[in-house]
């Protein structure tokens, strides 16, 4: 899965590889392998804003401001800033660096205003981008992605304003789940409440969540499981709201209920018509997606192993080979969308014996192609 841009610039993929939950991130790498293999005219505009892309996010994850309506340079420049990187002025002998960075940063910003294409017209008859050129304002832009993610490494993005998820800070995770005590009850109003203690925190502090609320956010089977039970089942509450409200509104509340346990059935119930024949090759509609998804697959979800190259690469093939039928599926129609896609899936998984990807990867592996694959008849 690696192509000649990784070669000749591999600080875009790691910057890739950096943030895998990026959608802006990823679509732009792609664009970009694109125009690069096919001597695309937009070549130096996109070099540009993937370096600002890569400072923007990095400024947010940080929790800094971002600075608006400026030039590259000065992203570059505040990026550093926020990770501690700062040009004295010939104080120290970094600042050489940082100034040759700078320079390189202006320095494509002016070939974009001389000999982009795409930012401002130009006339039809100028020559394209010669492949030699185009290689020298890649290596520019590689070498000014690869100080940054160098400076970026083993920096901890703020957790109040980072985007990343729940998986990236496994090392706080593990010291918050082993040193916290959790007591929870619920009151008269059946809202759950968790009291939380943990180390010099003596007072702690308490959340208070209705139970419908803890059980639709975190286990949404569950939620409805719970309905299921109670179906037939009248409580006090419930009496007071039929008693207030129409014939038609008490109907529409059993329908919504009968709707979704249908929806939550589907996965055990309903049979695909999509075949579970490997494919080795593919070529179809959704080709450009093949590196993206292998990518995600391979370093997000199993994290880079390599025994299971050969068999993630033929599930990405098969997967996009059988999502040109499933597409025609309703995305808005998201819980009976999903199970659909989430069943394909899983029969995948049992075809290639990649058993390492457990219920939480379907459901990214099923949120990445909703970002990314259009339904409908598209």
């Amino acid at each position: 899965m690696i192509n000649i841009l990784d070669d000749i610039a591999p600080s875009f993929r790691a910057a890739v590889n950096r943030w895998p939950d990026a959608p802006n991130i990823q679509a732009h790498y792609t664009d970009f392998v694109k125009t690069f293999e096919n001597n695309g005219s937009s070549l130096i505009e996109l070099c540009k804003s993937f370096i600002e892309s890569v400072c923007i996010t990095i400024i947010n994850e940080l929790g800094g401001n971002v600075p608006t309506n400026c030039s590259t340079t000065e992203y570059i420049v505040s990026a550093l800033d926020q990770l501690g990187i700062k040009n004295t002025r010939g104080a120290s002998a970094f600042d050489k660096v940082l100034s040759a960075h700078n320079k390189l940063a202006d320095a494509l910003t002016e070939v974009r205003n001389n000999e982009g294409t795409v930012a401002h017209g130009k006339d039809g008859f100028l020559d394209a981008i010669s492949e030699r050129h185009a290689r020298v304002y890649i290596l520019s832009a590689d070498t000014i992605i690869n100080l940054i993610l160098q400076a970026y490494d083993g920096v901890e993005p703020s957790v109040l304003k980072t985007r990343e998820p729940h998986i990236r800070f496994s090392h706080l995770n593990k010291r918050i789940d082993e040193a916290t005590q959790i007591n929870a009850k619920v009151d008269d109003d059946g809202v759950v409440e968790l009291s939380f203690r943990a180390g010099s925190l003596e007072d702690g502090f308490d959340l208070r969540v209705p139970a419908s609320e803890l059980l639709y956010y975190l286990d949404r089977q569950a939620y409805v499981d719970v309905l299921d039970a109670l179906r037939g089942i009248t409580t006090e509450a419930m009496e007071e709201d039929i008693s207030e409200s129409t014939e038609t509104e008490v109907e529409t509340i059993e329908e919504s209920v009968e709707v979704i346990k249908e929806e939550s059935e589907l996965e055990e119930s309903k049979p695909l018509s999509t075949e579970l024949s490997p494919v080795s090759e593919y070529e179809g509609k959704y080709s450009d997606q093949v590196s993206p998804l292998y990518d995600f697959i391979f370093h997000s979800i199993l994290g880079a192993n390599s025994q299971t190259a050969t068999q993630v690469q033929n599930l990405t093939y098969t997967l996009l080979n059988g999502m040109e039928d499933l597409a025609v599926i309703d995305w808005s129609k998201r819980k009976s969308t999903r199970s659909k896609v989430r069943l394909f899936i899983k029969k995948l998984i049992k075809l290639f014996s990649l058993r390492e990807i457990d219920e939480n990867s379907i459901d990214q592996i099923v949120d990445w192609l909703s970002q990314r694959i259009a339904g409908g008849d598209k």
